[in-house]
């Protein structure tokens, strides 16, 4: 049992990897730091190596109301139980709703692409609530888990995210999981994160045509795609930005056979940092169905 909730090597290994992560990737500028409140490990580690860095950094605790809904984080009431909260070591504790995590898990899938789950929005509506917006504000909120986890919470509190039959049904209705996935790619695709083959026609014969990542195994890759695409599969993006376009800005078109996989890639890029990504609809399918350029 490595007692999570009492054992100090839940904090100090935050101290040593999660908390050199953060100082090393803002470079030091970080300014706030953000974290739900659960064993309190997270929040707790962080804050002492950040603030051992720079006393100036904010730590900001976010914390469920009582009879919550949301997995893996406590209300106030059962934080009594950790050993870990030390509230004295943070600037701020603050309440939010399940109604509000709820509703921001839904915000952050469909204008952000973030797939996050209730208590990553929970951390996120924390921080709007006790922040103030200021142009040099670095803040650093910590998203430890994802809606993949908690398909039944989510029917719970979406009921037009309806849950299909068990794993392994012989109806072959979609699982839980499997039908929330869906629901979540249909949310991606908004007219912010994809393109029609039209749209894609126009921008490859404009002044910056985008850059054409196809993210199918090389395999499927070979038999056909569109031409001048690139083949980078999508579980070797984060291994291979090397071969991306140098600018985070550049635009960029993700593409597959249907337009289902490429939304991953494209939330792979964004989560790179590349903020001028969509993903084609209809994919390399599509594009030959209208007679355009396809190589095999």
């Amino acid at each position: 049992m490595p007692n999570q909730y009492e054992n100090e090597a839940n904090l100090e290994a935050h101290v040593r990897t999660t908390g050199p992560e953060i100082w090393r990737q803002t470079e030091g500028r970080v300014t706030h730091f953000v974290a739900g409140l659960g064993t309190c490990g997270t929040i707790t580690g962080n804050g002492r190596f950040l603030k051992g860095k720079n006393p100036g950094v904010q730590v900001i605790g976010v914390h469920p109301e009582v009879g919550h809904d949301i997995p893996g984080v406590r209300s106030l009431k059962q934080l009594e139980f950790t050993k870990l909260f030390v509230p004295k070591e943070y600037d701020a504790v603050v309440e939010v709703s399940d109604r509000e995590a709820f509703d921001m898990c839904l915000r952050l899938n469909r204008e952000e692409s973030i797939i996050a789950g209730p208590s990553s929005a929970m951390a996120l509506v924390g921080a709007l609530k006790v922040i103030e917006d200021q142009p040099d504000a670095v803040v650093v909120i910590i998203f430890p888990d994802s809606s993949f986890k908690y398909a039944s919470t989510f029917e719970r509190h979406f009921p037009e995210v309806r849950a299909g039959r068990p794993d392994g049904d012989p109806t072959g209705e979609p699982s839980p999981k499997e039908q929330l996935f869906s629901t979540l790619v249909e949310n991606s695709r908004n007219p912010h994160n994809t393109c029609e083959v039209d749209d894609l026609r126009a921008a490859i014969e404009g002044d910056e045509p985008p850059f054409l990542l196809d993210v199918r195994s090389p395999e499927i890759y070979a038999r056909q795609h569109v031409t001048g695409a690139r083949n980078i599969p999508v579980t070797e993006l984060g291994t291979r930005v090397g071969e991306l376009p140098e600018s985070r800005e550049y635009p960029i078109v993700t593409l597959c056979s249907l337009g289902n996989l490429s939304i991953s890639g494209m939330l792979v890029l964004q989560s790179l940092g590349y903020r001028n990504v969509r993903s084609l609809n209809g994919g390399t399918v599509a594009w030959a169905e209208q007679g355009l350029s396809i190589d095999d």
